[in-house]
């Protein structure tokens, strides 16, 4: 047997060693289906409209508004003192401040975009989700913890009260160019609104430190969202032909 063979047949014995059997899938499937019908059941929103307040240890604080629409579209603008800070996610293209996104920056609106209608995006995407149980996580109590990978080289971790069955806390882990960056957020003060469980504070770490919170004071769950939320605030003279970012494809 020639080592090329060999070392075939030891990527696909880790490949298949790594994929979960199909009865924990199974478990984590009936496990989401208990934790979206706690946050309202049915389909998942196609269109959420968030506005609130910002605070960052960093830049101050500010109004902040945020869009998002099935599957891929997000919008964020904050209106921080001195200078306002406006992101956008469309696809595999991804804008700051109106100018083509970097690598980082693009991959950080993704795991933004992950994180909105999660139960349901989890449920949704079962079969990129790994159960990996109740390992210490240094809360008070034990939660259940989901890994879904939302694409090469982000992944969303998501920790869950298996008694509430709402979710404390996500992280989200980008790796590009084998470096890794984590951002994490913890979910607060659950309201139901229209029908729908809605974490209305939530505070934000950026590898393990805290860095500030966002707490939503309205939340509205439309059937689609008009057009120009999604078009890009280009700089003079600009057009969306001759400054689209190139789509980001390696690491993220």
């Amino acid at each position: 047997m020639t080592a090329i063979t060999l070392r075939t047949i030891a990527a696909l014995s880790a490949l298949l060693l790594a994929l979960p059997a199909p009865a924990a899938r199974a478990e984590a499937v009936d496990f989401l289906d208990e934790v979206v019908a706690e946050y309202g059941g049915g389909a998942a929103p196609t269109a959420i409209h968030e506005r609130g307040t910002t605070e960052s240890t960093r830049r101050g604080k500010g109004p902040v508004e945020r869009w998002w629409q099935a599957p891929d579209r997000f919008r964020i603008d904050i209106a921080y003192p001195g200078t306002p800070e406006m992101r956008l996610l469309r696809g595999a293209e991804a804008w700051q401040q109106g100018r083509p996104a970097v690598a980082a920056m693009h991959g950080a609106l993704v795991l933004q975009a992950a994180r909105m209608a999660l139960p349901w995006r989890l449920r949704d995407n079962a079969r990129q989700v790994v159960d990996l149980g109740e390992p210490p996580t240094g809360f008070r109590k034990p939660l259940r913890t989901l890994q879904w990978q939302v694409r090469e080289g982000i992944q969303l971790i998501v920790e869950i009260d298996p008694d509430s069955m709402l979710v404390q806390r996500s992280r989200g882990i980008l790796t590009i160019d084998h470096a890794s960056m984590e951002f994490g957020t913890i979910y607060e003060n659950y309201r139901r609104v229209d029908g729908r469980m809605v974490a209305m504070l939530e505070r934000h770490f950026a590898m393990g430190q805290y860095i500030g919170s966002t707490t939503l004071e309205s939340v509205e769950f439309p059937a689609v969202l008009p057009a120009p939320t999604f078009e890009p605030v280009l700089p003079p003279g600009k057009t969306v032909r001759e400054f689209r970012p190139a789509p980001v494809l390696s690491g993220i």
